[in-house]
Parts: structure tokens; sequence; C-alpha cells
């Protein structure tokens, strides 16, 4: 389970010290031979006091110090009631830190943060390749919404519920010489070993698991709307100097700034998305380029040992368009040629992929949702079959992309000639069929937006931005992109496959791929709730499809 926290421009910056007790006694302990320059056997000899109990052991061959950290279970205070000792392996390679204007400085991003309420952790590390490590804590913040219905326990010492404050950020750097024990609850960075690309750093971690996500680690994901979709308030604004007012459908108020003229829409979103690629591009072949944005669900979900019983538990409730079969096709394509780029990539399942008309809402609790699906039901079937009076179309395909993720996104249709296979028959339109370009997708989205509105929801997407696209892949890692020439050979690979797409697909009815899609042609509208992501969750109600 995680929270999301919206730190939109700010950016805090923290120069490592070097890990010991002192600085690090807020947060848990760090454990290290306290006196490494005395050998056991002299101090048999010699005797005298020692830190932590120091006493002669192993017939004069070792010291033994006492309680160097004290290991915490809290588990009889989570709702499972109980939690087991578990000894892991983590195998840990480096990551790589980014250049920065100062040659002596380099940077390391900080995008998550976890806690393990229940449970201290104590990462001790192995004979391994690399030899350093970063430790990155933060304080809690007082309790607030965020983490609202969130379990901790509760008790001396312990930080109960709170975001972390990461305006209060701290990072050291540890070597392989010394071991550090998170206390239960402290916000903590995943491990990052430092060192060469090809090294990697081992460690035995030490903790108490209930094997229930929700108890065993909780995340908190930073978000900034510089790296995601700019807000369509700004968008307006920048357009056209309107100002949404509260509960005005975004949609129509973008209609209007554009005259509810089909080019002038078209070329909102054409740039729209040339903007942003321009802007992405520069980020990837950028000399300080840092990171990626490793999306922490997925690659919990993806590689379950990093988090064994993880769960995705951000529940929400959408509106899908749903592609037909020609533009599966075409989408498995892209994959196929931008795979061939990046190995490493993760690739939505084609029967997961789809566009979403309308974001209801997120990260919600399943009760939440409920409440949510039983007030809009008797509104549903009106709003799946939306798309079966009210056709409009997309074309002219091309690769957007950012940090993150990367998909085929379309322009509304303005005047381009029809290129789709014909609709399976018999070819029926019931009462008044909505068609033409002058009723275009984002008309649809419109009129999607009001009748849930409509029918007494309050809508929390959030973005509204001038983009119909189908989410083709994410990254799981930085291997594919950890070196200039890597990432130039992903941004010649995205401009070679956006310049075929322009050359053969724009427009070619006698392509071996089409390039239009008429939303509803085989599918209606998919209303879903659940954990959706990636493509899942649960269909309430599918749409008739024409």
């Amino acid at each position: 389970m995680s929270i999301t926290i919206e730190i939109n421009d700010l950016k805090v910056q923290i120069t490592t010290t070097p890990l010991s007790q002192e600085e690090f006694a807020p947060f848990g302990d760090v454990i290290t031979n306290p006196r490494p320059d005395l050998h056991p056997v002299t101090y048999a000899s010699h005797g005298g006091p020692l830190p932590y109990d120091g006493i002669s052991a192993n017939q004069g061959t070792a010291i033994r110090y006492a309680n160097v950290s004290r290991p915490r279970n809290h588990y009889a205070q989570a709702p499972s009631g109980n939690g087991e000792l578990i000894m892991s392996q983590f195998v840990c390679a480096t990551r790589q830190l980014a250049l920065t204007s100062n040659p002596s400085q380099l940077e390391f991003s900080v995008s998550v943060l976890e806690r393990h309420p229940f449970t201290s952790q104590t990462f001790s590390p192995l004979a391994s390749t690399a030899s350093h490590y970063l430790v990155i804590v933060a304080p809690s913040l007082p309790p607030s919404s965020l983490d609202e219905g969130l379990p901790v326990p509760s008790g001396d010492g312990l930080p109960g519920r709170g975001p972390p404050d990461i305006r209060s950020l701290r990072a050291f750097v540890a070597t392989a010489e010394q071991a550090v024990t998170y206390g239960a609850g402290t916000w903590h960075a995943p491990m990052v070993a430092l060192g060469n690309p090809e090294e990697t750093l081992d460690f035995l971690v030490i903790q108490f698991a209930s094997g229930v996500a929700l108890e065993d680690c909780q995340l908190a994901l930073f978000e900034s709307t510089g790296l995601g979709e700019p807000n369509i308030k700004n968008k307006l604004e920048d357009l056209s100097g309107i100002v949404l007012k509260p509960g005005e459908n975004p949609y129509g108020a973008l209609l209007n700034a554009c005259d509810q003229n089909p080019s002038q829409i078209q070329a909102l979103y054409a740039a729209h998305r040339t903007k942003r690629n321009a802007q992405q591009k520069e980020k990837f072949l950028a000399a300080d380029f840092k990171e990626l944005i490793i999306d922490q669900y997925l690659l919990r979900l993806e590689v379950p040992t990093i988090q064994p019983g993880f769960q995705d538990e951000r529940n929400c409730l959408v509106i899908w368009a749903r592609p037909p079969d020609h533009i599966v096709r075409l989408a498995a394509k892209l994959q196929e040629l931008l795979k061939d780029a990046a190995p490493g990539i993760w690739l939505m399942p084609m029967h997961r992929m789809h566009m979403t008309a309308l974001e209801v809402a997120f990260s919600k609790t399943p009760e939440e949702i409920a409440s949510l699906v039983a007030k809009l039901r008797p509104a549903i079937p009106d709003i799946v079959n939306f798309l079966f009076s009210h056709r409009s179309r997309l074309v002219k395909p091309m690769i957007s992309y950012d940090l993150s993720a990367f998909a085929v996104s379309f322009l509304p249709a303005a005047g381009e000639p029809g290129v789709s296979p014909e609709p399976v028959v018999p070819l029926v339109k019931e009462g008044t069929t909505v068609e033409g370009d002058s009723y275009t997708y984002h008309h649809v989205r419109r009129d999607i937006f009001d009748k849930v509105q409509d029918a007494g929801i309050e809508i929390g997407s959030r973005y509204q931005v001038p983009s119909a696209h189908i989410t083709l892949g994410r990254y799981l890692n930085n291997d594919d992109h950890d070196t200039p020439e890597k990432r130039q050979k992903w941004i010649q690979a995205i401009d070679s496959v956006n310049e075929w797409l322009e050359k053969e697909i724009w427009d070619k009815p006698d392509s071996e791929f089409i390039g239009e899609w008429v939303v509803g042609q085989e599918r209606g509208l998919d209303a879903r709730n659940g954990p959706l992501w990636y493509g899942g969750g649960r269909t309430i109600m599918m749409g008739e499809g024409f």
C-alpha cells in the first residue's frame, strides 16, 4: 500500500555525510566494530572495559559485543496479530549517480521512500564486489489524511502515523564494514548500492513479517506535475486565458477555446504531444541525465522477490475505450520495434490495452470505490453504450514518451480519409447516430464527463490533457538506458518508428497496418474498477460495439 505525495516544483538537495551511530541514532542503529584497533587475543591477555559490554569469548580468540542492535517486533498490534522472523539475502546492483554542474559532485534522485511499521529491518553487508552504499532516511510528519487508515503500532520510541518529512531528509554514506538497522516505522529509501556498473553489494536482511503487504511495507511515492501531464487548467490559460470554474467540465472548456473547430482541436492535440516529446528527448539526451522514473508498484509486481506478497491496493474507477483488433495489431508491432531497441522494457499485454476516456476516481479503498459504483450504476448502461450512437475518429498514431513510460498517441480526425475496416455486418444504426469529424473524441470525453457528473459523482481525475493514447510499456530498470549511447539509441528508435508511422501508416488505406481508430468499433466503452494501473481490475459493464 502506498501514499502519493505531490511535490510539484519542490526540490530538496542534501549533502551526504559518513554514517555514524551518533548521526543516525534518531533513525536506528549502526553496527560496526567499535574497536577495530583491538585484536581479540591481545584483549584476552590485557582485559579492560569495552563498549556494548564487550567481553572475551571463544577461548580468547574473539570479542563479543552485546546488544549492538535490538530487533523489534510489534506485530502483536497489527491486524494480523502475528509476525515471524525472516532472513533474506538481497543482491543489489549498483545505482549510477548523475553528473551535476560541479564536477566534484554526483547526484542521486529519491522518488520513493518506504517504512516497515511493525518491524525493525537490519541490512548486514556480505562480501561483495561493491563496498559502499547510501542510507537515506526521513523523520515522520504529524498524522495527516495522506496516510489515514494505514495500520501502525503505538508506543514509546515509535514514530506512529504520518508521511515522511522530505524537507528533513538525511543521507549517509556507509561502508561494507557497517550494518544498519532501520527502526520500526522509519521512512527510508530502498537500498542504494554504490560502485561501478558491473559490481553488486549483497546484504543479509533480518526483519519480522506477517505476509500481509499492508502491514509489512508501506510506500510513499513522490509525484511532480513537472514530470507528468501538465494540468489542463494551466494548458487552457496558456491557450486562451480562460480559467476553469469549480465543477466546470474541462473538456467543454477546451472545446470552446478551440471554437468547436476539429482542425483547431487536432492542432492542440498535435502541439501537446510534439512539444512533450521534444521536452522528453532533451531530458534523455541531457549531459546531466539522472535516471528513469521506475514504477515501484510495477517493479514489485513483476519481480516478486523484491517484496514477497506485495499487492497493488490502489483501487480506481474508470471509463475505458478498448481498441479494435487492427489497432491492437498496430500497437503490438510498435512494441516489437521498441523492444528491439530496449530488451528490458515492460510491455502492456495486448489483451489489457486501453485508452482512458475518463478517470472517475483513483487510489481509493475498495469500499470507497464500491460506494461510487453503486451510485453510478443506474447511469452505467447509457454511458458504456454511448459510442454506439456517437462515433468519433482518431488518426495519425505516433509514439509519445517520457522518463516513466511510452505510448501510442492519436489525434482527433479533421477531414482525413477513412481507412478503417468496415464494421461487422449487419450495420445497425439505431435512432440518430452522431458521426463526422465535427464530433471529435474530445467531444466524447466531454459528454461522458457530464453523464458521470449528472449521476451525482464528484470526478477526481488527475489529468485531463489533450491526449488520446494507449500505454505500450514502462521501464523496469535502467539497464537499457544507463549510458549516453544507449539513451541515444532509444531516442533514435522512437524517431525512426514515428517516421515510419507518418510515411507508411498515416491515412494509408492499403498499408499492412491501419492507423485510424473509430472509437467504439467492435467494443463499446468499458466501465471498470479495481487495481487498474496496468490493465487489471474488473469490468462492471462493457458497451455494445458497432
